[in-house]
């Protein structure tokens, strides 16, 4: 099989691999499509601690090609959904268990649209940040600092929680699509935010921006960072501001880093997925097959389009 794998910084390869042949307790997957995650370019540009070499696709959906030894519930041909560092590949082994950073192979239904199935892991952080982070209530103020794919994903879950939303973006065509998604309110930079908000989720690294979101926040408040900082990951902030009022800052990865996952915004995204709800697909802005995938990266650094779907 063919996959491309990550080297070191900046040394994407596809591989000529022998076939994976599943272990007991896995499957073998043959991969339709896998989203391309702004981590994956991050990790690309600055490296990673997750070891060399590695397949960085973890948004892929498949079909069950072959089960492994005592796997049980599953048959060659269903659909699957999965989460693991694989699906830059034209085949992927998936355990058919929960890891500590894997929900485990989720069913998915043949007449879910590919460019929609892909979203059922990003969209569940989503709904980690937005329901378990920033805890807002239906009614209340969310600002939305970024309108990438991520930021954008998270105001049509916040939107269908009802919360009253306001997003932060400079490129028009991005506020636009945003104020089509759900958000209330659109706005080029922080400076013309008027007022507080109940909460605030900064969904891009830029370190600097953190004290105006604190800023930002009602007495009570809450500033959720969805975001990995890399060389920004510091900031200055008015400590008697959160101490007095009780402002809370606090970070969102993935659904939950263990032990504290929350494992079931995977089928409430993909409910929400399924019921049409939230037509996500609209962010898929691009394909590409595993040799223009780095073309893909650079098209992400350079923010052209949104989301682009590997198709191997």
């Amino acid at each position: 099989m063919r996959a491309a794998r990550l080297h070191g910084v900046r040394d994407l390869r596809v591989d000529n691999l022998p076939d994976p042949v599943p272990a007991p307790g896995e499957l073998l997957v043959r991969v339709d499509a896998c989203g391309i995650c702004p981590t994956d370019v991050r990790k690309y540009l600055r490296g990673t601690t997750d070891g060399y070499p590695l397949n960085l696709g973890h948004e892929w959906v498949g079909h069950v090609e072959a089960l492994g030894g005592g796997v049980e519930g599953w048959e060659i041909g269903q659909r699957v959904y999965g989460d693991t560092y694989a699906g830059y590949a034209e085949l992927a082994v998936l355990p058919v268990e929960p890891g500590p950073w894997s929900h485990g192979p989720l069913r998915l239904p043949e007449d879910l649209p590919l460019e929609r199935a892909i979203f059922v892991e990003p969209y569940a952080d989503c709904l980690h940040a937005v329901i378990d982070q920033a805890r807002i209530e239906r009614g209340q103020r969310l600002v939305v600092i970024g309108g990438g794919q991520m930021g954008l994903q998270v105001v049509v879950a916040a939107a269908l929680e009802g919360a009253k939303v306001m997003l932060v973006e400079p490129h028009d065509e991005r506020r636009a699509l945003g104020l089509e998604l759900g958000a209330q309110e659109a706005v080029p930079d922080l400076a013309a935010v008027p007022g507080k908000a109940n909460a605030v989720i900064l969904s891009i690294g830029a370190g600097a921006l953190v004290e105006r979101c604190v800023e930002l926040a009602v007495p009570g408040g809450r500033v959720v960072l969805f975001a990995g900082f890399g060389d920004t990951a510091r900031a200055e902030l008015d400590l008697n501001r959160l101490h007095y009022e009780e402002i809370a800052v606090v970070g969102s990865e993935w659904i939950g880093t263990p032990p504290n996952q929350r494992r079931a915004h995977y089928a409430a995204a993909l409910d929400v997925l399924v019921a049409g709800r939230a037509t996500l697909e609209r962010l898929v802005t691009g394909r590409c097959g595993l040799d223009g995938l780095e073309d893909a990266f650079a098209d992400v650094q350079a923010l052209r389009g949104l989301k682009t779907m590997l198709v191997p």
